[in-house]
């Protein structure tokens, strides 16, 4: 909604201007066509009211306005006195129709501003051929034809500039639209990509146990031996839909990502990157994770959100300390996997830009938040009071507390 208004603001304003030149121009044009060009005073009020009302109404309904206008500069020059001032186009009059012919540019209809134009010069060679044709009626219709022409000019140059800055806004705004969607589909596609390498090592220690059940354990019945066989070919099936999937969702330049992914035993190298970046970053595992085997997609989720957090560290605030703390606390809901990446703030002798929170131009909270709601997680982040940020996801925990 703001940026709606701030689209219009321009073109309110505008309008507002427009409105006021033209009662001005009605209260200077009326008494001027009256006493100086000798127009009935009657008909002078009737004429320039067309004019200036033209001048408004060609705002919204251009071929309206313009007719009207130019109807009202016919009038004026058909009751007036050719002897007395400017014929046919009185000073308001020229000013009036100049300015209907800067608004209809300005409004972009540069068919419909050339046309009212011509028209205008056409009708002012027929009233003057007809009622007067003197010289001074020739030196009225150059001055008329200079100067609105450059009005015209003036107001398609205006109306070209506000084509372009709404073409370039548009297109700005279906950039930024079609990057997020671009962002949200790619973190999507690479979450699923390491969720299905995990499923997908589970099922080839299925089929690879159910294969050799046989050959390691003595004395199996036929039933039991056909039972791993239709495990192993089950396995094998799923294996083979998964790698088609995988193939649908990776590219060509995808190749490298087929490796394992990293889980809780790689918490400590992203540590010791951080501390070789310059911060100073303290790790606490929690002893249940470490005795107990966290499965791999939880393993992932929660290597890729601390890896975010010391990213976004090093990236806007070197040299800060950073706490790194990976439990499991008990709620009310019962045990929870409680991630979190808090840094304070950046030391002043380092000279180091301040903390920038992740939302503010990156794009890796979104793939946090995506990575969380896959399990049915939650996110929260934002800066501390002493300066810093704090990034703390909370996941379902089903390995006890």
């Amino acid at each position: 909604m703001r940026r709606v208004r701030t689209a219009l603001a321009p073109w309110a304003t505008g309008r507002t201007l427009v409105v006021l030149l033209a009662i001005t121009l009605y209260a200077v044009g009326a008494p001027v066509s009256a006493a100086v060009h000798g127009v009935a005073a009657e008909l002078a009020l009737v004429a320039v009211l067309l004019q200036c009302g033209g001048l408004v109404t060609a705002m919204w309904r251009a071929e309206l306005g313009a007719a009207a206008a130019l109807l009202g500069v016919v009038l004026v020059a058909v009751g007036a006195d050719p002897d007395r001032g400017p014929w046919p186009w009185t000073v308001p009059s020229l000013l009036t129709f100049a300015l209907v012919l800067g608004v209809l540019g300005a409004r972009r209809l540069f068919r419909t501003a050339v046309t009212a134009w011509l028209g205008s010069l056409l009708v002012t060679i027929v009233v003057a051929w007809v009622l007067n044709n003197s010289d001074a009626d020739v030196v009225n219709l150059v001055v008329y034809t200079s100067n609105s022409a450059l009005v015209l000019g003036a107001g398609c140059a205006i109306g070209a500039r506000r084509r372009v800055r709404e073409e370039l806004a548009r297109s700005r705004r279906d950039t930024e639209l079609e990057q997020a969607r671009r962002v949200v589909v790619e973190e999507r596609n690479r979450i699923a990509r390491e969720l299905h390498d995990v499923v997908a090592h589970s099922m080839s220690v299925i089929g690879v146990q159910a294969t050799t059940a046989q050959y390691r354990i003595p004395d199996l019945s036929p039933q039991a031996r056909a039972e791993f066989d239709d495990i192993a070919a089950q396995s094998r099936t799923a294996m083979a839909e998964m790698r088609t999937l995988l193939g649908v969702l990776r590219n060509s330049a995808d190749g490298a990502e087929l490796a394992p992914r990293a889980g809780l035993e790689g918490l400590a190298d992203l540590a010791e990157g951080a501390r070789r970046a310059g911060s100073t970053v303290s790790l606490h595992v929690a002893d249940t994770l470490q005795r107990r085997a966290v499965p791999s997609a939880v393993g992932v989720v929660v290597h890729r959100i601390v890896q975010e957090g010391l990213s976004n560290v090093v990236r806007h605030a070197t040299g800060a300390v950073v706490l790194v703390d990976v439990a499991v606390h008990v709620g009310a809901d019962g045990p929870v996997l409680v991630v979190e990446v808090r840094n304070g703030p950046v030391p002043e002798a380092d000279g180091a830009a301040p903390v920038v929170p992740a939302d503010s131009g990156g794009h890796g909270l979104v793939g946090v938040r995506e990575r969380a709601s896959l399990l049915g997680g939650s996110v929260e982040a934002g800066p501390t009071d002493d300066g810093g940020f704090s990034l703390r996801v909370t996941l379902p925990w089903e390995g006890g507390a």
